[in-house]
């Protein structure tokens, strides 16, 4: 009789934990709010400036002092952190962004290279998450300049490159990168923070009036200057901070680079027409999940009307955009992208122009941007935790959310 009772209580435990495994293999593990939680991983990308923990080691570009990559992973989320160059072209950045998820010596396009005469090959990365392809998925994150970056790789995934095919069969002997075959739909969502998706005024201005503004962004480069390992990461253009350089003389090297004088550089996609130009050539696949976050730090001075910082901190960038105009022609009217983040506008920040787009109120929509509510009084420096306005707490609590969010999206 007991033995009986044992062997039922057995097929029934068997029962249970192969329930068990079918649903969590199926669906996810799940959080805390007993939600099924899809299983892709949130890659997060930088914008300007950024740098890795090898770089600068007690101070991570996702929350300083507050490492929000690995605060998420100990609450069970899995985050990981791609760091690409810092004034490098978008397209520089999204080929390094893929090397460096996937693993392997990054290729920049032997057309590419050709085009704009710097090195086809650039580093080699292990790839923090070498697995990837459409069974294994990623959400990517990206702040700032990285927004533009990872709706670029979208793109060079789905659809490939044609100058960088044809040039293969051309010469097959120069070989392609699979990059750029395209047929790649690895990407679950995208999601922006504060990114400029239809350009920034304030790089309009630096980059016809005084690139050395544009180089400043961010109070560079007291922030680094204790950090020796620092580098910006442009070695395709024949630049790479030399052993026992200081970080004064290596900025003033990379100043004067060839870069600034080409077109394949970061000033390209961050002005209003270069972006406009890189959304004419984008969309919102059917497919995907969009979303972006906006912050404003600004606010209208009733003599002059035009947006002031919300504190005392003159930053070119906040007081420039704050009241840049260009003879009506922006989309919108001059006057609609005044109110900023101290470096984006509001209105660049949350969605591109002529894409479809929606409030986002809780519940995602596939194929269009679901816009979330600007957030006030929050800066640039605030969605990754860097010279905050809001405390840590809520900085974290932002990130959790997010997180939360992606990671309960059905699949």
């Amino acid at each position: 009789m007991m033995n009986k009772r044992l062997c039922k209580f057995n097929a029934l435990l068997f029962m249970i934990i192969f329930l068990s495994l079918t649903f969590f293999t199926t669906f996810g593990v799940k959080n805390i709010s007993g939600k099924s939680l899809n299983s892709y991983p949130m890659v997060f990308v930088n914008g300007i400036y950024g740098w890795s923990k090898e770089e600068i080691e007690k101070r991570s570009y996702w929350g300083g002092s507050l490492d929000i990559i690995e605060r998420l992973n100990n609450e069970g989320f899995k985050a990981l952190s791609a760091t690409v160059g810092n004034f490098s072209s978008n397209w520089d950045r999204a080929v390094e962004l893929y090397y460096y998820i996937k693993g392997g010596r990054v290729d920049y396009g032997a057309a590419h290279a050709a085009k704009y005469g710097h090195e086809r090959y650039g580093k080699i990365f292990p790839g923090i998450y070498p697995e990837w392809n459409e069974a294994s998925k990623i959400h990517l994150i990206g702040h700032s300049y990285g927004g533009q970056t990872i709706r670029l790789l979208v793109e060079l995934l789905r659809n490939g490159d044609k100058d960088e095919q044809d040039r293969y069969l051309a010469d097959p002997s120069l070989g392609i990168s699979p990059l750029f075959e395209g047929e790649k739909k690895w990407v679950e969502s995208i999601t922006t923070l504060g990114t400029p998706l239809n350009g920034s005024t304030f790089v309009n201005y630096a980059s016809k009036n005084n690139k050395k503004l544009y180089l400043g962004l961010g109070g560079f480069p007291s922030l680094y200057n204790s950090n020796p390992k620092y580098d910006f990461k442009i070695s395709q253009w024949g630049i790479k901070r030399e052993e026992d350089e200081s970080i004064y003389d290596y900025y003033e090297r990379v100043q004067k680079n060839p870069i600034w004088d080409s077109e394949d550089n970061a000033l390209g996609v961050l002005t209003t027409k270069g972006a406009e130009e890189f959304n004419n050539k984008t969309k919102a696949y059917q497919d995907m999940y969009y979303f972006s976050y906006s912050g404003n730090n600004s606010f209208r001075d009733m003599l002059t009307g035009y947006y002031l910082p919300k504190e005392i901190i003159w930053t070119p960038s906040a007081y420039i955009t704050g009241r840049y105009t260009q003879n009506n022609t922006l989309p919108f009217g001059d006057r609609s992208w005044w109110k900023n983040d101290g470096a984006v506008s509001v209105i660049s920040a949350q969605y591109p122009f002529k894409q479809p787009h929606r409030n986002y109120v809780g519940e995602a929509k596939r194929g269009v941007w679901n816009v979330n509510p600007t957030m006030e009084n929050w800066p640039q420096e605030d969605f990754i935790g860097l010279q905050v306005r809001q405390n840590l707490y809520e900085v974290m609590k932002f990130y959790r959310k997010l997180a939360n969010n992606l990671s309960t999206l059905p699949r």
